[in-house]
């Protein structure tokens, strides 16, 4: 059964379609690229994916469960999301804003448990920040807040992690960190979609893309297929021998 399964799905903010029928699954360790030019539907995709928006029509199915009949609780049991853009406005730790990523599992008015602090553990040492536990989050560089946003995401324990953005802002070290660890979350079974605005990042573990061109139009399968000089050039308006295309 797929992880995330979307069929048909349609939504515009005016009256041009901005996702228009849309469909494509994500299995267990499928790791997917999001990609296409500015103003295309990346990021409102994700918020269709995890109920945060509504779909004018089609269908999200998490688990073979319509997402819209899924419980918040329930959902955040099945789709993890980071945000592209995170504030902190308290001066939490480390160790606490990965704990954060248990809420739907501790709920707002009991502690947490031990398998919540053992969850969070296995977090940070996933994403490599466990010598940051006991730091301050507004002392941390871009990259690794980054880091610590993806380890409240996987301390939710999911199936599904979607991440808008998860490299931007962010120099060249840490953007092939990233990739690396998405990668390694694949190959470990959970299924990954990420928003990226750089195509040559998709080469660094992506198995799946999905382009979106801008009015409605897609293209979805192998990342070897979609990703091809000419697809690419279509989509972003650019030559097919530019130097910034892969």
């Amino acid at each position: 059964m797929p992880v995330l399964k979307v069929t048909g799905l349609t939504f515009s903010y005016g009256p041009r379609p901005l996702i228009q029928g849309l469909s494509f699954e994500l299995r267990s360790g499928d790791f997917m690229c999001v990609l296409g030019p500015n103003g295309s539907g990346k990021s409102t995709l994700l918020k269709l994916l995890t109920g945060f928006m509504k779909a004018s029509s089609g269908s999200v199915k998490l688990g073979g469960k319509e997402a819209a009949l899924i419980e918040p609780g329930r959902l955040a049991r099945l789709a993890a999301y980071v945000a592209s853009e995170t504030s902190t406005p308290y001066d939490f730790s480390v160790r606490e804003t990965v704990l954060l990523g248990r809420t739907a599992r501790a709920g707002f008015w009991r502690g947490y448990r031990a398998e919540d602090g053992a969850a969070a553990g296995l977090a940070m040492e996933e994403t490599g920040i466990t010598a940051l536990a006991e730091r301050s989050i507004n002392t941390l560089s871009t990259g690794e807040r980054q880091l610590v946003f993806i380890a409240q995401a996987l301390a939710q324990e999911a199936g599904l992690l979607l991440l808008d953005e998860p490299t931007s802002h962010l120099d060249l070290k840490y953007k092939a960190e990233i990739m690396a660890l998405l990668a390694r979350l694949g190959r470990r079974g959970l299924a990954v979609a990420a928003v990226l605005h750089e195509p040559a990042l998709a080469r660094l573990g992506c198995n799946k893309a999905l382009l979106l061109n801008g009015g409605g139009a897609y293209s979805f399968g192998a990342e070897s297929e979609m990703l091809s000089p000419e697809r690419l050039a279509a989509a972003y308006g650019l030559p097919i021998d530019s130097p910034l295309l892969p």
